[in-house]
């Protein structure tokens, strides 16, 4: 593994206070073909981001991460399977053939979005108008 993604392995998310909100960034980008370990962050990560005191806005950075067909499926059911109510979910970096099985965590009735910059995911997750 190269540095640039063994860099990005050890790259923590974390609660960002933003304009007035707070977003929780799960940073699963920069990580390449390391599907193994976006999967163990991401579980590692649920522990953290399905705490009540968590905000319920997140997103979901994967910019530079080769997505599999086993990332989105953890993904959904992390979110889904969460004892938590998300408001807000933003994807960063997200190919438009993943974007329908991403998705499906509309079902929670959770606002989605793919959206290309990451400063753009930020303004959207914590605007006034949920833009639903």
């Amino acid at each position: 593994m190269d540095g640039i993604h063994e860099a990005a392995i050890k790259k923590k998310s974390f609660e960002l206070n933003y304009n007035g909100g707070t977003i929780w960034c799960e940073h699963l980008d920069g990580m390449g073909t390391s599907e193994d370990e976006v999967i163990a962050k991401l579980g590692e990560d649920k522990k953290l981001f399905s705490r009540p005191s968590v905000s319920s806005f997140m997103i979901i950075n994967l910019d530079e991460t080769e997505i599999t067909v086993q990332i989105v499926k953890t993904i959904v059911d992390a979110i889904i399977e969460a004892n938590k109510i998300f408001r807000k979910i933003a994807f960063v970096g997200v190919e438009k053939h993943w974007q329908k099985q991403l998705g499906a965590i509309k079902t929670k009735g959770i606002a989605v979005r793919f959206i290309g910059d990451y400063e753009k995911a930020k303004e959207w997750v914590i605007s006034e108008n949920y833009g639903l």
